[in-house]
């Protein structure tokens, strides 16, 4: 196909429809790609303070909304926040009864303490 009266475009020039274009993936600097693989986006609904929790989080992490998704969906699927749920419960049995101390220090009035 000739592209007469087009500068730059002579004979040589083939038509750039859907069969002929592939599509490459960035080298660097796109999130749409991470580690060789490509991405699929989702769509959900949530509640807006959510939603914002949700950006301030990735923003303090330095990483994109679906990148901070992704970690946590990764961290929920590999056991990691089961574990680190268990440890804190586990903590909290075993020093229960220093944070109920504490706790009733800071109810206790302060000249009943004197008595």
């Amino acid at each position: 196909m000739i592209f007469r009266g087009t500068p730059g475009l002579g004979s040589s020039h083939k038509p750039s429809g859907p069969r002929s274009m592939k599509r490459r993936r960035p080298t660097s600097g796109n999130s749409c790609y991470h580690a060789g693989m490509a991405k699929t986006q989702l769509g959900a609904r949530v509640d807006e303070d959510v939603a914002e929790l949700a950006k301030k989080r990735a923003a303090d992490l330095g990483l994109s909304i679906g990148d901070y998704l992704g970690r946590l969906v990764q961290d929920d699927t590999s056991g990691l926040r089961a574990r680190a749920v268990d440890a804190a419960a586990r903590f909290l049995a075993e020093h229960q009864a220093l944070f109920d101390e504490a706790e009733q220090s800071e109810q206790t009035p302060r000249g009943a303490r004197a008595a």
